[in-house]
């Protein structure tokens, strides 16, 4: 991400992936304003991109990221055509799962979540150690081991 990026939304920090989006009335309530369960899908649009990135696939047999845990914090409101941005950083890794910090902008910082994702082999359910080469990858991302 760029310093007009950066600029544009009030963004903080170091983020690994930067995805742009416009608030769309299907993710609004009656009010207009962006429904709680939108900003969730937000980092799950982000997080699917992200491990895609890494060289995860999403087919049977192949390990892949389930959500086992989640803290949201909700800053401030979003509603209909709110241009934003998400963020992604991989935070802490162990054998099998890792946490990914996620945060959405516009004029600073309107919501910001970590989740916990375990490596299950998809198919089975059965919980597989992190490959190598994404574990690789998440260390350059600034993933601390614990």
């Amino acid at each position: 991400m760029d310093s007009a990026e950066r600029a544009e939304f009030g963004i903080e920090g170091d983020w690994a992936m930067l995805r742009r989006h416009r608030i769309r009335w299907s993710e609004c309530d009656q009010y207009a304003h962006a429904n709680n369960t939108a900003y969730l899908t937000l980092c799950e649009d982000v997080r699917v991109s992200h491990w895609l990135s890494l060289g995860g696939r999403f087919e049977p047999g192949e390990p892949g990221p389930v959500v086992a845990q989640l803290e949201a914090r909700y800053h401030r409101p979003l509603a209909f055509d709110d241009a934003v941005a998400v963020t992604l950083r991989p935070a802490t890794l162990r054998r099998s799962s890792f946490t990914h910090d996620y945060a959405v902008w516009k004029d600073g910082l309107v919501f910001a979540c970590r989740t916990l994702l375990v490596i299950v082999v998809n198919g089975s359910g059965e919980k597989a150690p992190i490959p190598p080469a994404i574990r690789a990858r998440l260390i350059e991302q600034g993933a601390r081991e614990e």
